[in-house]
């Protein structure tokens, strides 16, 4: 997955929190083409079902929405240095930290598929309906936010992590 789709992706997580939960997320890009995205409030299961779904989704804004240029250096028109990730730009024992939380972590589609079956193991019919409710309100929480999912994934893209809502954006 490319730098853009990956932060479209973690954008629609972070946003998909936010918008849950009125309270902030935080989305962060990591080396090796990785991502993270996470609430400082708990959700419930549903919710962080939702958010999860989101996710995945959101790639698809790609095919709608451009990347953000990169400015080239002033001197000598050279091409910008990489894009930051966290491990570049936090401290060693935090990008330590994050890649750790990140390796307990479980795959979105993981999380989706045990949140459809708990607590209803025995009725693998109801599986697929779980799924496609989750499936349509994570379509209406992208098609209601898309504006802001392409705004946090610009400043995701270029800076390797944001939080949500965009507080310089708010602050006038």
């Amino acid at each position: 997955m490319n730098r853009w789709t990956l932060s479209l992706h973690e954008a629609g997580h972070a946003v998909a929190a936010w918008a849950l939960t009125d309270t902030q997320a935080i989305a962060t890009l990591h080396d090796g083409a990785a991502g993270a995205a996470w609430p400082l409030d708990d959700l419930s299961p549903t919710d962080r079902a939702i958010m999860t779904a989101v996710g995945p989704l959101a790639e698809a804004l790609a095919n709608r929405h451009s990347a953000p240029e990169i400015m080239r250096d002033a001197i000598g028109d050279t091409p910008p240095r990489a894009l930051p990730t966290v491990e570049t730009i936090a401290s060693v024992e935090m990008a330590t930290e994050l890649r750790r939380d990140r390796s307990r972590a479980l795959p979105d589609h993981v999380a989706l598929a045990r949140f459809c079956i708990a607590g209803i193991e025995h009725q693998p019919e109801r599986w697929a309906q779980r799924h496609a409710w989750i499936q349509s309100l994570a379509k209406r929480l992208i098609n209601s936010h898309e504006k802001s999912i392409v705004e946090v994934a610009r400043v995701l893209y270029l800076r390797g992590v944001v939080s949500v809502p965009l507080e310089e954006r708010n602050a006038v």
